[in-house]
């Protein structure tokens, strides 16, 4: 559920630094990853100009650094950086007071020790600085971590990087599954000691030598390394003094680290409660994705529309619009969703969990489920699009189908009754003669009118947009077992599950367990809570899990109405002890949408749909309150059509009623006790 947004709108944090007058913060936002994670898309666009819930990466990260109170950014743009220097002068980035946003060009850089080099020779940081990736979204207190730098090279003058992580399990959701980290720190001063990036390896043996220099050292594979680093300028000149060093974390680290003749010390800063992520790849994009959508970004959440160029509003099921979004007929708009201005949707067409940019066209009857279509992207009439990306200009002929996983380029277009098979990645793009791109690009029937060319990249088994159904061997490490070093969990199909997936089937498989074996209502109320605690999910999360399998028949495509409603009233009635403990005033009216998304996917429901209701508010479950209140929202919807809201007409009839009833008496009470 989303984290508690009540603070202050506008778009900013409001932790400004309390530096020195005499100091300016700055910061130095690496504009390009060189890396291929997001190909074939960043053949023709940088990633951080990609948009993220309809907003280009690289302003999540100047946000962040604005809103903290940096003075001065530096863009280090390599590849495509006539784009990102264009976006920058047409931006409110070009003009914002107190804040300079200037572009660095490297064309020639091919690593990020390259791009420091450049930094360094063009002589502009002046004082210690905030190095950080251009595909960072993070909403921490930037001060109380510089804070907490300063005070320690106060201390100890060696220091020279304080690396921020956030705390979260190995499988968490925004974790890269090439970013696997196993860090060792002093269980004292946090000094950083240990640091073990290696995704194909089973274990991190350490040196006995380490624990000679340092008694106590504490080793976590429970922290995320989220790309932000506070740096003083010797970091700069480290990497002029060697030219070799190509990557931060996998070269200057562990040279910092191994080296026998040098006294530096890299420090790090844990994150508590706050949000820090970095869209590294594009499984992190999904995951950034729905985390904004949730909230947990909060200020940078489409409605507080940060930029000052969006018109957002937010509506329940977490259904995002902007102004001059149309929908036509019957469509329907289902929960998580986004849809950016401009856009129309025709009737029948059904559309959940999918972001959706500004000037897209989608047909009538056009189905889309968990899916990134980006601006001026064209769907016709009965197309199926499930959990795929496609880029701006795109096209989807009629009666096409894009499997999951899909990636389709810019300007790509989708022949008419075309299928493609899931985890197709479509491009336009022509490499660069100096790139060796060209292999990975091959001819591909598109189908009648369509254009596109496939691109196939070997060994690249987690870069996809969702999890496979069974993952490739990706483990081709050597080392033999047995030899020590921190193990961490074996890993499974599983691990790419996102965790409210996971608590969604651990809850359902606790109900189902606790009614074939008649497990005792208060056992199977701590198992619930436990998993409640583990997966960090509040009451509405629990009930939504726990209702479908309660309401489930075993024969539902041929028990009569009659059955099912005895079945309901049985159920209900057994199991409202449990699901009072997990209701709440709060959550109540969104439950009630719950129910209905419920019916929505299963047919059979909708006619018991008001008894549902009614048995749960007899139990106490929801309120008359939760009801009217759910009934009220309907009426307002101008795109609900009310089918529900008829289906309960006499219940909220009835509740009317007795609301009047009860005012009357409350009304002659008072008047007695006047008289």
């Amino acid at each position: 559920m989303a984290k508690d947004d009540k603070k202050s709108k506008g778009g900013s944090n409001t932790n400004t630094l309390d530096i020195k007058s005499e100091e300016t913060l700055q910061a130095v936002v690496l504009g390009d990853s060189f890396d291929i994670k997001f190909s074939p898309v960043t053949l023709e666009k940088p990633r951080t100009l990609l948009p993220l819930v309809n907003i280009p990466l690289l302003d999540y990260t100047l946000e962040f650094l604005a809103s903290s109170g940096v003075q001065e950014i530096f863009v280090f743009c390599c590849a495509h950086a006539d784009q990102i220097k264009e976006y920058i002068q047409s931006s409110r980035w070009s003009n914002l007071p107190g804040v300079s946003v200037k572009c660095m060009t490297g064309r020639d850089c091919r690593t990020t020790g390259d791009a420091l080099r450049g930094v360094y020779n063009a002589q502009v940081i002046q004082s210690d600085f905030i190095l950080i990736t251009g595909d960072v979204v993070s909403n921490m207190n930037l001060q109380k971590a510089l804070q907490v730098h300063k005070a320690r090279k106060e201390v100890d003058k060696n220091n020279i990087m304080t690396m921020v992580f956030k705390q979260a399990s190995p499988t968490h959701r925004t974790r890269s599954k090439q970013d696997d980290t196993v860090i060792g720190t002093n269980s004292e001063t946090l000094q950083l000691v240990w640091y073990d990036n290696s995704p194909k390896k089973k274990k991190s043996s350490i040196p006995i030598e380490l624990f000679k220099k340092h008694p106590s050292i504490q080793m976590r594979y429970d922290l995320i390394d989220c790309h932000i680093d506070i740096c003083s300028p010797e970091v700069l000149a480290l990497f002029i003094d060697n030219f070799d060093f190509a990557d931060i974390r996998e070269d200057f680290i562990h040279d910092i680290l191994g080296s026998e003749l040098l006294d530096h010390k890299l420090y790090t800063y844990v994150l508590q409660g706050e949000y820090a992520a970095r869209v590294k790849d594009l499984r992190t994009y999904h995951s950034v994705s729905k985390d904004i959508i949730h909230r947990w970004t909060f200020p940078m959440v489409p409605d507080n529309n940060f930029m000052c160029n969006t018109t957002y509003s937010l509506s329940r099921q977490m259904i995002y619009k902007e102004r001059g979004v149309k929908l036509f007929g019957d469509c329907l708009i289902s929960e998580e969703t986004v849809l950016g201005t401009g856009t129309e949707v025709g009737s029948g067409s059904r559309i959940s969990h999918s972001i959706i940019g500004r000037n897209c066209r989608i047909g009538k009857n056009v189905k889309i489920h968990g899916s990134y279509i980006w601006d001026n992207v064209v769907i016709e009439d009965n197309a199926v699009i499930q959990s795929s990306l496609l880029c701006n200009g795109a096209i989807v002929k009629s009666d096409s189908s894009i499997g999951r996983g899909s990636i389709i380029g810019f300007n790509v277009v989708v022949g008419n009754k075309l299928i493609l098979e899931p985890f197709s990645k479509i491009t336009l793009a022509e490499p660069e003669e100096d790139e060796d791109d060209e292999e990975n690009i091959q001819d591909f029937n598109m189908g009648e009118n369509g254009k596109g060319k496939k691109w196939i990249l070997e060994n690249e088994p987690y870069n996809e947009l969702v999890q496979r159904e069974i993952d490739e061997p990706s483990d081709s490490d050597s080392d033999e077992p047995g030899s020590g070093g921190v193990m961490p969990p074996t890993k499974d199909k599983d691990d790419d599950v996102p965790e409210f997936i996971k608590f969604q089937r651990e809850v359902r498989d606790t109900i189902r367990r606790g009614i074939n074996e008649n497990l005792l209502m208060e056992n199977i109320q701590v198992e619930i809570n436990g998993l409640k605690f583990a997966y960090i999910k509040d009451g509405l999360d629990c009930l939504a899990a726990i209702l479908p399998v309660l309401l489930e028949h075993p024969n539902i495509n041929t028990v009569s109405a009659k059955d099912l409603s005895a079945f309901i009233v049985k159920r209900i009635s057994s199991y409202s002890p449990l699901l009072v403990k997990f209701s709440s005033e709060d959550n109540q009216v969104d439950l009630i949408f719950k129910i209905q998304d419920f019916c929505d996917e299963n047919e059979q429901y909708k006619s018991v749909f008001q008894l549902i209701l009614h048995r749960l508010y007899d139990n106490d479950v929801i309120s008359e309150d939760a009801i009217l209140e759910w009934a009220q929202e309907i009426e307002d919807d101008e795109e609900d059509e009310g089918f529900y809201l008829k289906k309960c007409t006499e219940l909220i009839k009835w509740l009317k009623s007795a609301e009047e009833e009860s005012d009357e008496e409350s009304e002659e009470d008072s008047d007695t006790d006047s008289d």
